[in-house]
């Protein structure tokens, strides 16, 4: 039996150093931390082999999950880092090296934009959701359907029973919102952005990231303290953290398909190395040629321009700077970094 390779590197993410470090620290698989470094620049990286994630049970993937994070609150105890997004595996150490040096400006930019900061993420609960329905169920707006209902002949209850459930969950929603605006009202002054996240239930009333200066850390705890303290009755205030800036500066690796870039290389006619100007320059020429108008009768047309669209946006992601080369070995090492975009409700 054929031993499975370890040249495979798990990316945690980006420090701020220049040597080599050994970390007690174990990651995924319990394979140990260590950096690579580039200047004055590292990853966060352990030996791994590749994983399909798609076989793996949900509760398996939640627990590598859970390992990834751990391993870079573990990292943040001694070093500012900037997270990798999950389950970012690179085959080899060398494209590692490679994803260091050519993308060392923005992972230096994000590195010194992120110093000093952490990440703190804010759960409000109902207290007691039970003794919630029950008061808005006795609010007049419900209670005057559910009066309705008892006088209502069989088939008309259960489009009274729908309204009802519509007016309490209009009810709730109002009541949430009051209260996650006032949350957020008094804590944003004393952060630099916010991201909410997803409300999982009905008993949770927010669910979100604030990202503020490490010296506004006893100022931000003792405003939720005050919160707590002011809707004891009513409400719970979690907060967790300090943890890195997930919501907010998460890198994610991002590698094309080198079959996808010759193939869009060969549409284009382009040879073994090309320019931006000369990449735009064929699109424009041929996009005049190979426009749907021009193939009325043609069913294929649509799909044939929509798929030279496509070669085109591989093109432009591959072909940064004047000129890019596509040779094999070039098209193979190639890597970007992109910043992971949150949209409200997201994770």
């Amino acid at each position: 039996m054929k031993a499975v390779s370890l040249n495979g590197k798990y990316l945690y993410g980006f420090v701020q150093v220049s040597d080599t470090i050994q970390f007690n620290i174990a990651g995924m698989d319990q394979k140990m931390l260590y950096t690579i470094p580039h200047r004055d620049i590292a990853a966060v990286v352990s030996d791994a082999v590749p994983i399909i994630w798609s076989d793996l049970p949900r509760e398996t993937v939640f627990s590598y999950l859970t390992n990834h994070q751990a391993a870079i609150e573990g990292v943040m105890e001694r070093y500012e880092i900037i997270p990798a997004k999950f389950a970012t595996y690179l085959p080899n150490g060398n494209l590692v090296q490679q994803v260091l040096k050519t993308e060392y400006h923005p992972i230096r930019s994000s590195l010194a934009e992120m110093a000093n900061r952490i990440e703190l993420d804010v759960v409000v609960l109902w207290r007691d959701p039970a003794d919630l329905f029950k008061k808005i169920a006795a609010m007049p707006q419900v209670d005057a359907i559910k009066r309705q209902i008892a006088e209502a002949k069989p088939d008309q209850c259960r489009n009274l029973e729908i309204q009802a459930g519509k007016q309490v969950k209009a009810i709730l929603d109002s009541m949430n919102a009051a209260f996650a605006n006032e949350a957020i009202d008094a804590l944003s002054p004393l952060s630099q952005a916010c991201q909410p996240h997803e409300v999982k239930d009905d008993e949770m009333i927010l669910n979100c990231a604030f990202l503020l200066e490490t010296h506004k850390l006893d100022a931000f705890e003792k405003e939720i303290f005050a919160l707590d303290k002011r809707y004891c009755n009513q409400l719970i205030f979690r907060l967790i953290g300090p943890l890195p800036p997930y919501s907010f500066r998460t890198l994610e690796i991002e590698q094309l398909d080198p079959g996808d870039v010759e193939n869009a290389r060969v549409l284009f006619s382009l040879g073994k190395t090309a320019t931006e100007l000369e990449i735009r320059a064929r699109y424009r020429e041929m996009a005049k040629t190979l426009h749907p108008d021009h193939f009325p009768e043609d069913k294929t047309a649509q799909d044939r321009f929509e798929s030279f669209n496509k070669a085109y946006e591989i093109l432009k992601a591959y072909c940064r700077g004047d000129a890019c080369s596509f040779e094999p070995a070039d098209i193979q090492n190639w890597v970007a970094v992109r910043e992971m975009k949150y949209r409200a409700g997201t994770r």
